[in-house]
């Protein structure tokens, strides 16, 4: 059995592997070598079946660390104030880029969309029950419904993956809903539902609206005026970091045109909580990501989303050129692909990409999530097989 590590000796692992010098693995249990191998793997330029950053932003680990070392409890925010300042230091920028004017930071899209319904449920008068959302949804809004009692009705989508209005306006009109869930980024191709008419549709029957922007969001910090307008006028939007910006998890952002109600009063602390899914949280949602942005900047998640973004388009260019089939690029870093059932076990096995179906069909998915995924590398995978 292993002796206990000293501390001094475990800073020290740490610093080395930081670093990326030699480090005397010797001192962790032994499987320690093989996870580490496992996720240098993943790290490869040519990894990309799944909505996981390959390489988080640079400051990541650190800010892993320095939230490790802080463990602070922001349910008593008085005694962190300056945890509490990297806290909403990091949503003011976050609530710049989407418009509204309450944000928290959470665990996941699930968190959030689950968060997004209880509060639209809370908050509408006409006891109304009933959700819609796009075929092409994520699973947690499924789960959302069932934990709170809602009627999930799931409405057409075309090819695309994108919501189809008109079926999305016969359904308002038949039963005006509790909210509609709009998707800004589907798991299977990157869709997105018309966000603006989808709006309007909505606010005609007095329904919230919630943006799952939890892969999409990214493309908010593109300075795009329109994405701006459009979220400022949601009821909810979420975002996960941890997907399209690079972050570790968890590192997810909840936000709201309506500012939270607040729990029964605590004796034990000083103010009430909010009507949160998450009790206790504090510096690990949070501080990699208030890290990076004070070591880097804004505008080098502006410039790496344009950079991932504009690997997945040469991708898709690129295969369009080896194959008759089908390439869709939806433009949000996720492109699908068909080819012959099986001729490509062997990458996914690899890790290079994923499986899925698409409006019935059997394809491929390869996920540009990292700012080191390269087109190249991809299509040389790709191209004994084409």
């Amino acid at each position: 059995m292993n002796q206990p590590l000293p501390v001094s000796e475990a800073n020290r692992l740490l610093q080395q592997l930081f670093a990326g010098s030699a480090a005397d693995l010797n001192l962790l249990p032994a499987n320690s070598q093989a996870l580490l191998e496992e996720a240098e793997q993943q790290r490869s330029a040519d990894q990309a079946a799944h909505m996981t950053p390959r390489r988080l932003a640079p400051y990541s680990l650190l800010g892993m660390q320095l939230a490790g070392l802080h463990q602070g409890n922001l349910l008593s925010a008085a005694l962190y104030p300056e945890l509490k300042q990297a806290e909403s230091d990091t949503l003011d920028w976050l609530k710049s880029l989407f418009y509204l004017p309450y944000a928290q930071f959470s665990h996941g899209g699930s968190y959030n969309n689950l968060q997004a319904l209880w509060q639209a449920r809370d908050q509408d008068g006409h006891n109304r029950s009933t959700v819609y959302a796009s075929q092409a949804c994520h699973y947690s809004i499924a789960k959302a419904c069932r934990i709170l009692g809602l009627e999930l009705q799931l409405i057409e989508t075309d090819d695309r993956e994108q919501m189809l209005v008109d079926e999305l306006a016969k359904a308002c009109a038949d039963k005006p809903p509790l909210a509609v869930v709009l998707t800004a980024g589907t798991p299977v191709s990157g869709g997105w539902d018309p966000l603006d008419e989808a709006l309007e549709l909505a606010g005609q029957t007095g329904s919230w609206v919630h943006i799952d922007a939890a892969w999409g969001g990214a493309l908010w910090t593109l300075e795009t005026a329109s994405l701006r307008s459009v979220s400022g006028q949601a009821d909810s939007l979420g975002f996960d970091p941890h997907k399209a910006l690079f972050q570790p998890r968890p590192c997810s952002v909840y936000f709201s045109r309506h500012e939270l109600s607040a729990t029964q009063e605590t004796a034990y602390l000083r103010d009430a909580p909010k009507d949160r899914l998450a009790g206790s949280h504090g510096a690990e949602l949070f501080l990699p990501l208030w890290l990076n942005l004070q070591m880097l900047g804004q505008q080098w998640f502006t410039e790496q989303t344009r950079q991932r973004l504009a690997q997945a388009d040469l991708f898709a260019r690129q295969l369009s050129q080896l194959t008759d089939g089908l390439v869709l690029n939806n433009g949000n870093g996720i492109i699908c692909f068909s080819a012959p059932v099986g001729a490509l076990q062997n990458l996914v096995a690899d890790g290079v990409l994923s499986c899925a179906r698409l409006n019935g069909q059997n394809v491929y998915r390869v996920v540009f999530t990292s700012y080191s995924t390269r087109a190249d590398a991809l299509i040389a995978r790709l191209r004994p097989f084409l």
